[in-house]
């Protein structure tokens, strides 16, 4: 252990070095924000602040897209992933630490997500696969269509489509007049590192299968997020079981997905993230979204937040949402590697190179009338990567529909739920 001291020394100080290297980048961007803002003679009436605020979006947006900061990034996680291995080579726990904390972590989010905590739609349990669970929908009133499942991401949980009573998408659909049915990934632990994108869609194979024996010849699907990535696979193997497709904010095509966490994806060695960690830690996630842009996500929304007290229906919505964002489970090492190294950096989803069991994913065996679901301003999910779906597809009945605001924003918004999440659900009853 002694002898390795000097060595992980040296290492420490290099990792130092890559922080301070990410840090000047940021330093930069803060102040070049500032300088434009104060000399800035186009927003007159705007506040000091307003126009720093401003302008700070973009410099952040260039600085963080850049191959510079790219580089940087890539040599200062590749840096902390040495750091660890000298560390636990030296004999130091650095595993059973990393097991206490998740224990930690998940024990804190299995309490902050107890019933009582979010109200929820009624629901019952009719499947449990592993720690995936089946949830259907308890909403009166006749049925129209085929059943639905949703598919939601398995980053954060299925609460955002949920959130409260009045801003419910799965509550709105099944309203509706929809069947709905809802995929829940449920907490992975230490156990469930291996589980692969394969494994994901064989979950959402052995939903589908539950609902059919209801009766149902065909299921219709909604995927959100990653949960579309297994939507449209699923779609892609098992057309004969699929109703209609709809697909909400999902990078398809991400040669066009231009945001700030697919530039980092595509930067990062996912490889040795997920061999050295096991997983994609959900606290390293909550701290990338909010490095994509630190005063918009850690400080301005607080400042709206302090503005709108008054307004009681927005603090229950923040306080809902906040709740929701900082409950991240991790993700499994294999289904972050197959992810990130399959979508985001060989684009093998839409290019058809994609293998799954030995069978070929090709999104040109999708026949099925096709909605894509997209907000103008998605920081997560470009709108043009999520529309690039309508162009792989073989389907003669497909068509899109585009919200203002963000990523969240589809779920959340007054707006959404006005005029976007009936036409939805029109769209699949049909």
């Amino acid at each position: 252990m002694y002898l390795a001291l000097p060595a992980i020394a040296a290492k420490a100080a290099e990792a130092q070095f890559n922080a301070a290297r990410l840090g000047t980048v940021y330093g930069f961007a803060y102040l070049r924000g500032f300088l434009h803002a104060l000399y800035d003679k186009s927003q007159d009436g705007a506040d000091m602040y307003s126009k720093w605020l401003s302008r700070v979006d973009s410099e952040f947006d260039a600085a963080l897209k850049s191959r510079n900061f790219a580089s940087i990034l890539s040599d200062y996680v590749d840096s902390m992933i040495d750091l660890r291995r000298m560390f636990r080579d030296a004999g130091y726990p650095v595993d059973y630490m990393d097991r206490a904390f998740d224990a930690y972590v998940h024990n804190m989010m299995v309490f902050s997500n107890i019933p009582g905590r979010f109200n929820l739609t009624p629901s019952d349990v009719v499947l449990t696969n592993g720690k995936t669970r089946l949830l259907h929908y308890r909403v009166d009133g006749q049925k129209k269509g085929a059943p639905l499942l949703v598919i939601y991401a398995p980053i954060n949980r299925y609460h955002i489509l949920d959130i409260e009573p009045e801003k419910s998408v799965v509550r709105r659909l099944a309203s509706g007049g929809l069947d709905t049915y809802l995929l829940d990934w449920g907490h992975p632990g230490p156990g469930d590192d291996s589980l692969s994108l394969k494994d994901y869609v064989g979950y959402v194979e052995a939903a589908v299968d539950f609902i059919k024996k209801s009766g149902a010849e065909k299921v219709s699907i909604l995927g959100y997020c990653w949960g579309g990535i297994m939507a449209l696979i699923y779609s892609a193997l098992h057309a004969d079981s699929v109703n209609r497709l709809a697909l909400m904010a999902v990078p398809v095509d991400t040669s066009q997905d231009d945001t700030i966490l697919a530039h980092w994806a595509r930067a990062l060695d996912s490889d040795r993230i997920a061999e050295e960690f096991g997983h994609m830690d959900g606290q390293m996630l909550d701290l990338g979204f909010i490095l994509r842009n630190p005063p918009r996500f850690a400080f301005d929304k607080y400042v709206r937040f302090f503005e709108k007290m008054h307004d009681r229906g927005f603090v229950d919505t923040f306080t809902a949402v906040e709740r929701w964002l900082y409950n991240t489970p991790p993700i499994p090492g294999n289904l972050y590697r197959d992810i990130i190294n399959g979508c985001y950096k060989r684009n093998a989803l839409f290019k058809g190179e994609m293998a799954l069991d030995g069978m070929k994913v090709d999104l040109s065996k999708i026949d099925v009338p096709v909605l894509a679901i997209a907000a103008e301003h998605d920081d997560l999910a470009s709108p043009a990567s999520t529309l690039a779906v309508l162009g792989a597809v073989s389907s003669k009945d497909k068509d899109s529909m585009r919200m203002p605001g963000g990523h969240v924003g589809l779920c959340v918004s007054a707006s959404a739920h006005k005029s976007l999440w009936p036409q939805v659900a029109r769209w699949l009853s049909s």
